[in-house]
């Protein structure tokens, strides 16, 4: 095992969530403060979501050919230069290149630096443990972080919104310094022989029978129940249970401490992984009945327990995949995977916004309640014919 690597891996999660927890919460403030209008904040968002879902799988091949340390290099250096690039020019064109930039460096790092950590790891018998107590380690330090940026970025926005990016691009740009000391895995004899993935191979895989289609599919289904609850779940507080502004961000923190609280406890549970993917997905749908049909304090606890649950799922899965997958291609699977993710946050959010507009709020949360016992449901049904597949009844 790579600890260096490992590491590293923590830091630059870590540097990425500080990050995006900086930007958050006042982006939108940011870009209005420059004369952006609404209809080119949405254009803004589009732009950013297209040039990761084009550039997700070509970067992700690139990973794989040309290593992950360079990819992630790569993606923290554009980091830096889109975070300079929001500085220095402060207009809706800036802005746009800004975003193209960015998405690209997400798309350089996404998928790489995970395959970089998960190949730094034993591939012995203890692999499983091992992956497991990585992606809750990660989700600590994420946690930690956004949690730390969101409330550095609110205050220094307080402060002087035009310094927002300064720090940002700063702590890119360590980043970036923090690449150079990565070290790239070794390929392990046995995948030598194994034929470098290309976009065509992973469409099959994806569309193939196991496994693996049916973890992309849970992870494009799930924008379903997360997306309309992410986007509107401020309003119906705001406006429907009639909680002052100011408490939201509270809120927010308490679902990021219960998840730091409980990060190291499930781990444990990620072997039994359809029990934990269902038993999660069923307390989301619970919680967000309650979140609609109660008052304030049983509203206020579905909707941490959601934020929790929702964060405590994301390591469980990523557990499963770097399982299933073969080191040599591991980052164009992973790419694959969150292009797919990517697909389904663009649909769902459209849909949810249409929903919304047509039956109001709350709607939107008793639909996603049903489409996450739905997806338990079909999921635990896929586990059992499985296992009856393997062990047909004798006659």
């Amino acid at each position: 095992m790579n600890g260096r690597n490992i590491r590293l891996f923590y830091t630059l999660e870590a540097i990425l969530s500080l990050i995006g927890g900086m930007i958050l919460p006042v982006f939108v403030i940011y870009f209005r403060n420059y004369g952006v209008t609404l209809l080119q904040v949405a254009l803004l968002a589009a732009v950013f979501e297209a040039t990761i879902i084009i550039f997700e799988v070509p970067t992700g091949i690139f990973a794989d050919r040309f290593g992950r340390k360079l990819s992630t290099s790569i993606g923290f250096f554009l980091l830096a230069l889109s975070a300079v690039i929001f500085v220095t020019y402060r207009s809706f064109t800036g802005f746009l290149a800004a975003e193209i930039i960015f998405g690209v460096s997400e798309t350089f790092i996404s998928g790489a630096l995970e395959a970089l950590a998960a190949d730094s790891l034993p591939s012995e018998e203890n692999r499983q443990s091992a992956l497991s107590r990585l992606f809750s380690n990660r989700t600590i330090f994420k946690t930690t972080a956004v949690l730390t940026g969101m409330i550095s970025g609110s205050l220094l926005a307080g402060y002087d919104l035009r310094l927002l990016f300064v720090p940002i691009s700063i702590i890119a740009a360590l980043g970036w310094v923090v690449t150079l000391f990565l070290i790239e895995p070794p390929v392990m004899p046995a995948e030598r022989s194994i034929k470098r993935a290309s976009a065509f191979s992973l469409f099959r895989l994806t569309i193939g029978k196991g496994i693996i289609p049916v973890l992309f599919t849970v992870g494009l289904l799930s924008n379903f129940i997360y997306e309309p609850v992410d986007q509107f779940w401020q309003v119906l507080f705001s406006e429907s249970k009639h909680i002052n502004i100011s408490y939201l961000g509270l809120i927010t923190a308490a679902g990021s401490i219960l998840v730091m609280i409980l990060a190291r406890f499930s781990e444990r549970l990620y072997s039994r992984f359809t029990f934990y993917l269902c038993s999660g997905l069923f307390l989301i749908a619970i919680s967000l009945f309650m979140t609609v049909k109660f008052s304030i304090c049983p509203a206020i606890a579905g909707i941490i327990v959601y934020f929790a649950v929702k964060e405590l799922i994301q390591p469980a899965i990523s557990t499963q995949l770097n399982l299933h997958f073969d080191g040599r291609n591991r980052a164009t699977f992973l790419s694959g995977f969150n292009l797919i993710c990517s697909i389904g946050e663009v649909i769902a959010g459209i849909l949810a916004g249409v929903l919304a507009s047509h039956f109001g709020v709350g709607f939107l949360f008793y639909s996603s309640a049903i489409a996450a016992v739905v997806l338990a449901f079909s999921y635990a049904l896929f586990k059992s014919r499985e296992a009856s597949a393997h062990f047909p009844k004798q006659t």
